[in-house]
């Protein structure tokens, strides 16, 4: 399947910038075949979803002769991370459908693009998050009649609870995982159109849980290569405490993961990512496939070298004053980085810097999908779903609007 248009230059919607929204600009970029006649109308309902979907790339400067730059996810996004695509794309998708309410659940900052963009298109949300996460949540989205949070004290039950739910009450369950590629597409679309008029990148560096976002970057990569020259090396970044797909990587390798990676009882280093069974989405086989095809690889970080990454100079600072001289003002709450998935990619190629997998002279490119964003008040779930097996109490207090 082809996912980009044959005329990638001039389906460019030159009149709005990428720092706006890249949605609006490479709407027509992108083919939508398996959305058949819908396509079109789908293209038309983006530029009624967007509100700002803004990306941009800076320089950090350079770390042991390593070049590393930043693909700025989150200081231009509406709700401050890379989610905002993800938000406005499903709301597109949900209103093509003519969807009157959405089930989803998140860790956290898909939670909160999905319901303040279907908020906005008059939807009704059902937010399943882990009750440990609600902290990072802004409250005042939740104030509506229409937006409905509800917390699960075990996260490992959050995204049963929530299908459950909406199997019961017949209420779609989003996003699908194809719009999830639509999204990161986009973010491949101005890739395609940066590395075509500049020096190309050794490394792309992302943080990741089912890797949808390197996956649908790649799609399009992969198709312009006579634009963009050889593709940038993939590396993949997750916390020790939860790496499903570093762990599926070394087994397809022939690495006994279960003596080299195996899973712990620490607390979660990014709390948002608290899903464990990413596998489920079935999209290890194409992900291994672009590891392969990019001569890329994963790594972990765990909560020492975090912390000692976000000491590092860089550039002449520390990552967090590098970041806030371009503007990226990362969260932080009681002395500690609020919400730290953008900083994991980071600290994860410092750490390959310093182990000399990245070597002195290669130019790095750091997606920082978030942490810039800032909870105006504590949120408050309308419901609360303790361990025991029974969710009648949710259902009698979440209603069942459609």
């Amino acid at each position: 399947m082809r996912y980009s248009v044959d005329d990638f230059a001039a389906a460019v919607d030159r009149s709005f910038e990428a720092r706006h929204s890249v949605v609006l600009r490479y709407r027509n970029a992108l083919r939508f075949d398996d959305l058949g006649a819908d396509a079109p109308r789908f293209r038309t309902l983006l530029q009624q979803t967007s509100i700002a979907e803004g990306l941009r790339i800076f320089s950090l400067g350079t770390y042991r002769g390593v070049q590393i730059d930043i693909l700025d996810e989150t200081s231009l996004m509406h709700t401050r991370t890379l989610k905002s695509i993800d938000g406005c794309v499903t709301v597109a998708h949900c209103l093509r459908r003519d969807n009157r309410s959405i089930v989803f659940e998140s860790g956290g900052n898909t939670g909160v693009a999905l319901t303040r963009y279907a908020s906005r298109a008059g939807l009704g949300t059902y937010c399943f998050v882990p009750a440990q996460n609600l902290m990072l949540l802004d409250g005042a989205l939740f104030d509506g009649a229409e937006a409905h949070l509800i917390a699960v004290e075990d996260p490992r039950q959050v995204k049963a609870r929530a299908r459950a739910f909406a199997a019961e009450h017949g209420i779609a369950r989003v996003p699908e995982v194809e719009w999830r590629f639509h999204a990161s597409m986009l973010v491949g679309c101005f890739l395609t159109e940066h590395l075509a008029e500049r020096a190309p990148y050794d490394y792309l560096a992302q943080t990741i849980s089912a890797a949808f976002g390197p996956i649908g970057i790649y799609r399009v990569l992969g198709e312009h290569r006579t634009r963009v020259g050889d593709l940038p090396r993939f590396l993949g970044v997750q916390q020790e405490s939860n790496c499903a797909m570093v762990r599926a990587w070394q087994a397809s390798a022939g690495v006994d993961s279960a003596e080299t990676m195996a899973p712990t009882a620490d607390p979660l280093l990014a709390r948002v990512m608290y899903d464990r069974e990413p596998h489920t989405y079935g999209t290890f086989d194409e992900f291994h496939a672009l590891l392969q095809r990019t001569g890329g690889g994963l790594t972990t970080i765990n909560h020492e070298e975090f912390e000692r990454a976000l000491r590092c100079g860089v550039g002449g600072a520390d990552l967090l004053g590098g970041l806030a001289a371009n503007a990226v003002d990362i969260a932080i709450d009681g002395g500690e980085v609020l919400e730290k998935t953008g900083l994991l990619g980071l600290a994860g190629t410092l750490k390959q810097v310093e182990s000399g997998t990245i070597r002195a002279g290669a130019r790095v490119l750091v997606c920082l999908t978030g942490g810039t964003a800032r909870p105006s008040k504590r949120a408050t779930p309308e419901s609360y779903i303790d361990s025991t097996p029974s969710s009648e109490g949710l259902v009698q207090r979440a209603g069942t609007a459609r």
